[in-house]
């Protein structure tokens, strides 16, 4: 009998494989090492790879057409970064007339570029499930809002238009 072959005299209420070997089924734990990301959003600004990014939790991903709206909270030293990278309003379009709109960055040294990373796993989230309702994305920012939460944190909204490009 192989490994995994079905036993004739098992019934509904056993087990109905049986295996040749001492292998069996084991069960892991997920892995010690730890995760790069905290959250379930990073961020990336400036060079838009490496080390370059904000960890953050997502609290709102609404993509309409070709725009999207990003909400999250930062630490006033990640918001600060954050505003320093970007030139909200500096987004241009490249009119077509059918077809989609293509956006570009009209500081033309990806100084209003974001690339928004929504983290398969993190170490505080474990199993994040944003990077399954949302893709990778390239963001032009066209308006910034942010609102105190308290003396440590800011609330962060972040409006723009998805790359002409589309997605990564």
């Amino acid at each position: 009998m192989s490994t995994f072959d079905f036993h004739p005299a098992a019934t509904h209420k056993a087990f109905p494989y049986y295996f040749d070997d001492d292998y069996g089924i084991h069960f892991y734990d997920l892995p010690t090492q730890p995760w790069i990301y905290d959250y379930d959003l990073a961020i990336y600004y400036d060079t838009l790879n490496d080390s370059n990014f904000i960890d953050c939790r997502c609290s709102r991903w609404d993509v309409q057409n070709y725009s999207v709206i990003v909400e999250t909270w930062l630490s006033k030293d990640d918001a600060q970064t954050l505003k320093s990278n970007i030139v909200p309003g500096a987004v241009g379009e490249l009119y077509t007339i059918l077809g989609r709109p293509r956006y570009y960055d009209s500081t033309w040294q990806n100084g209003n570029t974001l690339r928004l990373y929504p983290t398969p796993s993190s170490n505080h989230m474990g199993t994040s499930k944003l990077s399954k309702m949302r893709k990778e994305t390239l963001m032009f920012v066209k308006n910034l809002t942010e609102h105190p939460i308290n003396q440590d944190w800011i609330s962060i909204k972040l409006e723009g238009y998805i790359s002409g490009t589309g997605s990564i």
